[in-house]
């Protein structure tokens, strides 16, 4: 250190030709004070206060004899923001406006230089040089810092200082005895100094991005680093700007770094960004025609390392969203274990659980305010926080927000959010929980927790809530097992909006099912909000093998946008960290000992034996507003093929206009067997002509695949350019026959055993522009004098290639836009002349699954 001093000594002796800079970074003061809020004469000569029109607007640091460093935002503004003559430069003070003969000087300006690449200050490089209109001389209280060289390190996490005005509104007024009443607060400020910890961007990013607030994460960039406040001082304030954080290395005082912004004015505590100096040595060494004070590092130092944990870091009066502070066992049911957990209280009766998300709202179940006994109205509900701790409170309900769209659970949307009448004081016992972000996935299979309540006690209220361990099941595993066909819950469709757990110690008195109680997971230590108890999961429903139900939950990262739509909330905790994005093959599991086309009964036996399923196996019942609209065939797990008469105002927006069942028997009601799956999209044949009927197919693919099984199985594709045979081929589905033929209507499926006929006998009463043999086909059950065919405008048609074999799919019923009555003989779309087009829309592996199914 002695060596350099000499050396820097030996520079300045030489250089008799020029004004030289002395030894950089050392504080006029003999006595090194470091206590105290005030600063002392000298103790920090290198601090500029810039004044705009004559009132201090923001700081700096003298770098030289004619440069002052600072921030470029401190420009930023109309025109004459810009402009040097609006500018002035105050050095060598400690209160601002008192100005002692030979103590403190004011200088005006020559230029502004702005890096060319700056934009505003969020983005980064914000730093502004600012040449004096002459040179000043240096004095115990005006002399210049040392600037860190580009190899420069910092040790993070010591204690360094930051330096800047302080409002005379924030001063105790009894110690400013000697500022008059009706000075203006902007003319006498003393010059104030704080101590801060120094921490690097990344690390600052982690500190942001603890208290989950979508405008505030990863604010920091390289080129920056960030300053926090030291045992809960007050940082830089308003008129900061381009102020200096110096830090003492060995008895020197580098600058670190160029106070840029802080959110203070959006969350409190929160750290003050500012430029990282040494960043931009070669910018500063080619702007400035002096030599700047820039100083080579004399210390060793290798703690450094700037990391994304910042654990540490994090205030016990801010942990951030989803953080424990009680020290309960994972699965505790002690009061505080789930400090985000309320609960829902309807004319004073438990309800529903519910998430605190922030202190003002609580997302729970939409399905808890329908019913005969419930209301969406906020009179007569109330939230109790902490239930079963000494923090416990009851709370009045605001606003309750449903979501739009909902209908019933099983429709999805499951969600609702409530305003609290009066926001809640966060504590031990209280604390938001982490929202996911529409990024952020949980790796299926992770352990979960699933928090409420079983049943109220006898007064009506709760104590703590309990805890289940769960496990995320993806959802094409949990559609699987809902498509079981011996399921409780045999018509239950998981869909996009849900999410699947189940009890991962497989026992009974694990089961928990509390409408709207959370399901959360752990990231890093921090509790993320996956979902919302929907329906499913109770201890009761069971499939075969005495696997029970999986909880079906509302998933969250649905939602994002939806919730701060409504809140309008931006103090809503989100968790920003993206995890693992698991990718779902959407089938279930093969495991038929026969291939596709099988039926367990024989043809005929529906109408005689109305306790007979599974006759038909791939038949599909094609519904709109839970009418049956239209037959199809399954022809894989994911993939149905029906006319597109049926579908023709199909639009993508209507999606839930539609449902496809499978399994289906009868159509009174739900079926044992039956299983119903939401419209992902349709695909109409592109050459599909209403008038003709040409083309008359449409593909409908379903959300995620089902359990094949006696009662839902695909029928077979025929070889491409198959002929059918002439006789012995059957069309099903739920229409009447055509003539009646006495046969009263039944909501059971009807089968017809049908004849192929010559194009002849299709069309107007033989008239010979009839289907084309290559394209269409016709059929009908031939009487004596007449035809029978069945009344379904999109059944089915299939038929065996040999006695004992597996069926293939021949047709698909035709509808003409022009005919008033149903015709017969009935046309059907040829399939083997449409499997060149099937195969381009249904992906090759839903055929190897059918190939692998025929072998």
């Amino acid at each position: 250190m002695m060596a350099w001093m000499i050396i820097a000594l030996c520079v300045t002796a030489v250089s008799q030709l020029s004004r030289a800079t002395p030894v950089c970074g050392k504080q006029g003061v003999q006595e090194h004070i470091y206590g105290g809020a005030n600063a002392m004469p000298g103790e920090w000569p290198w601090h500029a206060s810039l004044s705009y029109l004559g009132k201090p607007f923001c700081g700096g640091s003298l770098i030289s004899d004619s440069w002052v460093i600072t921030a470029a935002h401190c420009f930023d503004g109309d025109s004459e923001f810009d402009n040097s003559k609006s500018w002035t430069v105050q050095l060598g003070f400690t209160k601002f406006g008192d100005v002692p003969e030979n103590s403190a000087v004011n200088v005006t300006i020559l230029k502004i230089v702005i890096p060319g690449n700056y934009t505003n200050f969020v983005v980064g490089t914000d730093m502004a040089l600012v040449k004096l209109s002459h040179p000043v001389a240096f004095t115990q209280l005006i002399s210049p810092v040392c600037l860190p060289e580009k190899t420069h390190r910092f040790r993070l996490r010591s204690t360094c200082y930051a330096t800047g005005l302080m409002n005379v509104s924030e001063e105790d007024k009894s110690a400013e005895k000697d500022v008059p009443e009706k000075v203006p607060l902007d003319s006498t400020r003393a010059l104030h100094k704080v101590t801060i910890i120094l921490v690097g961007w990344r690390t600052c990013n982690c500190i942001y991005n603890s208290y989950m607030k979508p405008e505030l994460l990863n604010p920091t960039k390289p080129g920056m680093m960030c300053a926090v406040e030291h045992d809960e001082q007050i940082g830089p304030r308003l008129g900061d700007s381009g102020g200096p954080i110096v830090c003492n290395e060995d008895g020197t005082w580098f600058l670190a770094g160029i106070i840029s912004f802080s959110a203070q004015f959006k969350l409190h505590d929160t750290p003050t960004i500012v430029t990282a100096v040494s960043f931009y040595q070669e910018w500063i060494q080619n702007n400035v025609d002096t030599e700047a004070s820039f100083a080579p590092q004399t210390i060793t130092v290798t703690d450094d390392v700037d990391t994304d944990n910042c654990s540490d870091l994090l205030s016990t009066k801010n942990p951030g969203c989803g953080r424990i502070l009680q020290i309960k066992a994972r699965g505790s049911n002690d009061a505080g274990a789930w400090p985000w957990q309320v609960d829902l209280v309807n004319n004073g009766l438990h309800a529903c659980g519910g998430a605190l998300i922030s202190d003002s709202w609580v997302i729970t179940a939409a399905h808890c305010f329908t019913g005969p006994l419930s209301s969406d109205s906020p009179h007569g509900w109330t939230v109790i926080v902490a239930p079963g701790s000494p923090a416990m409170r009851e709370i009045s309900v605001q606003r309750i927000s449903m979501h739009g769209a909902f209908i019933s659970p099983e429709d999805g949307r499951d969600v609702a959010l409530l305003q609290l009448a009066q926001p809640v004081n966060f504590g031990p016992y209280i604390q938001a929980v982490c929202l996911p972000q529409a990024s952020n996935h949980i790796k299926y299979g992770s352990s979960c927790w699933h928090t409420g309540w079983d049943r109220p006690t006898v007064d009506g209220k709760t104590g703590p809530p309990r805890a289940v361990e769960m496990e995320l099941i993806d959802p094409s595993q949990c559609n699987c097992i809902y498509s079981h066909p011996s399921s409780a819950n045999h018509s239950m469709s998981i869909l996009p909006g849900m999410i699947c757990a189940s009890n991962k110690e497989k026992e009974e008195n694990q089961c928990l099912s509390d409408s709207g109680g959370p399901l959360v997971c752990q990231e890093d230590e921090v509790f993320v909000l996956v979902g919302l108890q929907s329906f499913g999961g109770k201890c009761q429903q069971r499939v075969e093998g005495d696997i029970i139900l999986p909880g079906v939950f509302t998933q969250l990262i649905t939602y994002e946008d939806w919730m701060y739509h409504v809140t309008n909330d931006n103090s809503l905790n989100l968790q920003p960290t993206a995890a693992y994005r698991e990718v779902d093959n959407e089938r279930c599991p093969i495991n038929l000992s026969r291939g596709c086309g099988y039926t367990i009964s024989s043809p005929g036996s529906v109408p005689n034996n109305n306790e007979t399923e599974g006759a038909w196996p791939w038949l599909v019942s094609v519904q709109r507003y839970e009418w049956h609209a239209c037959s199809g065939a399954v022809i894989a797990q994911t993939w149905v093929l029906t006319s597109a008469h049926c579908m023709f105002s199909y639009k993508l927006d209507l999606n839930d206009d539609y449902t496809i069942i499978l399994g289906r028997h009868s159509q009174n009601g739900p079926n044992h067997h039956e299983v119903t799956r939401k419209v992902r999209r349709v695909v109409i044949h592109p050459e599909y002509n209403q008038t003709s009927g040409k083309n008359d197919l449409a593909l409908i693919e379903v959300y995620y695949g089902v359990t094949f099984s006696d009662y839902i199985q695909p029928i077979c594709l025929p070889p491409e350019d198959s002929k059918p045979p002439n006789t012995g081929c059957w069309v099903t589905g739920w229409e009447t026959w055509n003539p009646p033929e006495n046969k009263p209507a039944s909501p059971l499926i009807q089968e017809l055993e049908v004849s192929l006929l010559l194009n002849e006998k299709c069309g107007d009463q033989g008239n010979k522009s009839g289907p084309n043999q290559d394209t269409q086909l016709c059929a009908a059950k031939i009487n004596e004098k007449d035809f029978t065919c069945l009344k379904e405008s999109s059944a089915p048609l299939v038929c065996q290639l040999h006695p004992g074999g597996p069926w293939f799919l021949f047709g698909i019923g035709i509808s003409l836009r022009k005919s008033r009555s149903y015709e017969c003989p009935a046309k059907y779309t040829s399939i083997p002349s449409k499997l060149s087009w099937v195969r381009e829309v249904v992906p090759h592996t839903e055929f190897d699954l059918v190939k692998l199914l025929t072998q």
